[in-house]
């Protein structure tokens, strides 16, 4: 990530700022430009003297004008984008340097420069893979009072912002009408089951044990039960209650099958119907 100093007004900017503050002049910014010379060596002192900005490599487009976010008259910020078309070698942008021009001066002079921190300038590579690269950077310089200063725009590097946002807006929005909001894919989420590996699953933090055909009853389309229920005395119960169960069988059958319930504890009611039959009830004695 490209990192960069607090930007150093040169002699001229300062003379500049200073009379613009005063009311004594006007002045226009008119360009930005970058350098892969490294001035991380140079002090304050050193970059305040410079008139040029040594080896320039590029010029950027300044595109807008941003007031102090502090609010002073006296600071404004140029909004500069450097891209790569055309460039035909890469290069690190180690330095950036604002112009200026003076009303009634021919000549335009440094304003300012702006140097990159060790190992954090902006890689700005050639355009030979046809590969656009777009570097954008507020400069915020003091002026002295910015009612004396224009900020030169350039209408090129408005006009590439433009495109770039004209396209952005005219790619098609998803209908996001057949997608579930983040609550409603939770909400779900919550109610989904879960196969837990162990021959259970999940159910609302619930656990469930399934069922084969081999313990469960089985109906038909009418509902009806298929087979047989069977239970031991006893064992089946409805509330607490032992369920009464039923048998037919033989006369004699039935008499052995009595004195053997009898001494087991279990009461058995019988009633012999006209085909000799034995239908008999019981439920388990307390």
């Amino acid at each position: 990530m490209s990192k960069y100093n607090d930007t150093i007004l040169t002699a001229e900017g300062t003379r500049l700022a200073t009379l613009a503050a005063n009311g004594k002049t006007h002045y226009v910014i008119t360009r930005a430009v970058a350098t892969d010379d490294d001035l991380s060596d140079l002090t304050g002192g050193q970059l305040a003297a410079l008139t040029k900005l040594p080896n320039e490599v590029q010029e950027g487009s300044i595109v807008e004008q941003v007031d102090d976010p502090s609010g002073s008259d006296g600071v404004i910020g140029t909004r500069v984008q450097f891209m790569n078309q055309g460039l035909s070698k890469s290069y690190s942008m180690n330095a950036l340097g604002v112009y200026a021009k003076e009303d009634g001066h021919d000549q335009e002079v440094l304003f300012s420069v702006m140097t990159a921190e060790s190992q954090h300038a902006q890689y700005m590579p050639d355009f030979a893979d046809k590969v656009v690269l777009r570097f954008g950077i507020t400069i915020f310089v003091i002026v002295g009072d910015k009612a004396n200063v224009t900020v030169k725009l350039d209408p090129d590097g408005l006009a590439t912002i433009k495109f770039v946002e004209d396209a952005i807006a005219g790619i098609p929005k998803p209908d996001m009408s057949q997608y579930y909001s983040k609550e409603e894919s939770n909400a779900l989420l919550g109610k989904k089951v879960t196969d837990n590996g162990n021959g259970t699953v999940t159910v609302n933090g619930a656990i469930y044990e399934l069922a084969d055909k081999q313990h469960s009853v089985q109906v038909n389309d009418a509902r009806k039960l298929q087979g047989a229920l069977d239970s031991d005395y006893g064992d089946l119960k409805v509330e607490g209650f032992p369920v009464m169960g039923a048998s037919i069988t033989t006369q004699a059958d039935a008499t052995a099958l009595g004195k053997a319930d009898l001494a087991a504890g279990r009461l058995i009611l019988r009633w012999v119907t006209d085909d000799m039959e034995t239908t008999d009830t019981d439920k388990t004695t307390s």
